[in-house]
């Protein structure tokens, strides 16, 4: 009996090892992803931004045609309340693989693109156990505009343009920030959640193995009293 009882508060002691490894695990990649954030994407304001469903199992393929030599950057993540992670990979129109995050929730990435043609962006759920829904934004600078509007434009044209590359950031920022946000507010949920259950029952055990030990000793006590 009590060997059980040790095992159910092993099963348990791992559990909770597991979900604050989990936590410690998802703390470090923010922080690495801050960290890469601030590295390559400053000002960024993206061309594209979607939401789409990456079935369990499946791999889902996005493509962007690139005519001219460039920097592409973006951002990509799943809901931080899973313990699911995904795989992302960027190919070339060759077919070769540029850039790639393994086993990640979510990733910043910024490429120099140098041959013109059709490039790929492949999302790999195939060894999840559930869907996700991903949240997938992209920016393709394009240096000949740029370089046309800084050299020939009138001062207040580029002033308004300013300002408004400033405020699509911010809303950028401000709409990819709370998305974040309440991913990570779920996530957080989820975890607290698991961990009361697990406090819970272990406490249940703890109680119960107490309870069989002071019965156990009692009817030793009560024998030798008979003897």
């Amino acid at each position: 009996m009590i060997s059980i009882f040790f095992l159910l508060f092993g099963l348990i002691q791992s559990q909770d090892d597991n979900i604050m490894n989990d936590v410690i695990e998802d703390r470090q990649d923010r922080k690495d992803l801050m960290q890469e954030w601030e590295l390559m994407m400053q000002d960024f304001i993206p061309d594209d931004m979607i939401a789409f469903e990456l079935k369990q199992g499946a791999i889902e393929l996005l493509e962007e045609g690139i005519h001219h030599p460039t920097t592409i950057r973006g951002a990509y993540f799943i809901s931080m309340a899973t313990k699911e992670k995904i795989n992302f990979i960027i190919k070339d129109p060759k077919g070769n693989i540029i850039s790639s995050k393994a086993g990640k929730k979510e990733a910043v990435f910024s490429v120099n693109i140098t041959e013109p043609g059709d490039y790929q962006f492949m999302f790999d759920n195939e060894r999840g156990s559930s869907d996700q829904m991903v949240t997938f934004a992209l920016d393709i600078h394009n240096a000949t505009y740029e370089h046309i509007k800084h050299h020939d434009l009138d001062p207040l044209v580029k002033q308004i343009q300013h300002l408004q590359n400033g405020i699509n950031d911010i809303m950028f920022e401000t709409k990819f920030s709370q998305q974040r946000r309440e991913s990570g507010y779920e996530s957080m949920q989820t975890t607290h959640q698991r961990l009361f259950y697990f406090t819970i029952l272990e406490t249940l055990v703890i109680i119960a193995v107490s309870v069989w030990q002071v019965y156990y000793i009692k009817s030793i006590i009560d024998n030798r009293r008979l003897i």
